[in-house]
């Protein structure tokens, strides 16, 4: 899976001194990503509008903890089955939403390239695109457990992981658009 992506230093959580991409996702989810489903559930939209139960992007923000993402490709939600699935191309973590669904404040954007994560309606709760927007509906970059006895494959840091990206050396000044493991492969 080629996954890249930029961050902005400048919206860092303030105890995150330099150190991996798991570091920087673990401190922005012990800095106040509260879990908040199923009292803010978030909401889908189309082409910046927002939609039903299914659309281009899926927008999600706790304004006490100033948290958010935004999950862009096409995704829907199965009512009766309370499954998320699609295609994830695109995940944004920051602070704030706009009236758009996109993230005011970006920390972090992850991109899935000609990989994205992909489920169908059938698979039901137990798929990658569930479980990594599940887990963060929950306030976890580590996934999280529901009441319907869902199994938690680690959400985003486990896609990560398989990616081979979760040792990466993240800096604390500037941006970057590469990931670690790509610069060592280019050199």
């Amino acid at each position: 899976m080629a996954i890249t992506y930029s961050y902005n230093s400048s919206n860092f959580p303030s105890g995150f001194a330099g150190g991996t991409l798991e570091d920087l996702l673990l401190t922005f989810q012990e800095s106040g990503v509260d879990g908040e489903h199923p009292g803010n559930t978030g909401g889908f939209y189309t082409n910046g509008v927002p939609s039903g139960l299914s659309g281009d992007t899926y927008a999600y923000a706790n304004t006490a903890s100033n948290f958010a993402f935004s999950a862009v490709g096409n995704l829907a939600y199965n009512f009766s089955s309370h499954s998320l699935y699609g295609t994830l191309q695109q995940l944004t973590l920051g602070g704030g939403l706009n009236a758009n669904g996109t993230v005011s404040s970006p920390l972090i954007t992850f991109d899935f390239g000609n990989t994205p994560l992909t489920a169908s309606a059938a698979e039901g709760r137990d798929n990658a695109v569930h479980d990594v927007i599940w887990g963060l509906m929950n306030g976890s970059v580590e996934g999280a457990t529901d009441s319907a006895g869902t199994p938690n494959d680690g959400g985003l840091l486990a896609v990560l992981e398989a990616a081979g990206l979760t040792d990466d050396i993240i800096t604390t000044t500037g941006s970057a658009s590469f990931s670690e493991s790509e610069l060592l492969l280019a050199a």
